[in-house]
């Protein structure tokens, strides 16, 4: 289970530490791909693999085409190097709009990287509506 929220920056070659607590968890390889407003998000093996099965198990429509087009086509294998770093590519940095300053957060099988603005932006619109959420 991945937890808590992170603000690290980019080095000069484009690569990012992840939190310590993240590393112990992501042996061998893993994945990256685009996710939903504009984040990054970063599978284990074994839940990229559960999310491919479930992906080709959609029905063949316009939108779930699409969908496994843009999670498979974006979607980078890595593995953290000697000092727990991964590097994020040209691609996925244009698509998140991650300059230098980042957010790392865990969302329970998953990690998600923000731009640090974005994040801020996002977290701050969800928290106004928090109860509302909450009820729904």
């Amino acid at each position: 289970m991945f937890l808590g929220e992170f603000t690290h920056k980019l080095d000069s070659k484009n690569r990012l530490t992840l939190p310590s607590d993240f590393r112990d968890k992501l042996i061998g390889d893993f994945y990256i791909s685009k996710g939903a407003e504009s984040s990054l998000i970063i599978y284990t093996k074994e839940e990229f693999i559960s999310r491919s099965i479930r992906l080709e198990a959609y029905k063949d429509t316009k939108k779930n085409r699409a969908i496994r087009r843009l999670f498979f086509s974006s979607a980078t294998k890595t593995r953290l190097d000697k000092q727990g770093r991964i590097l994020l590519n040209k691609n996925l940095l244009t698509y998140s709009s991650i300059d230098k300053d980042l957010v790392i957060i865990g969302n329970n099988t998953t990690i998600e990287i923000w731009a640090k603005d974005k994040w801020e932006e996002y977290i701050k619109e969800v928290e106004v509506n928090l109860s509302n959420l909450m009820d729904d």
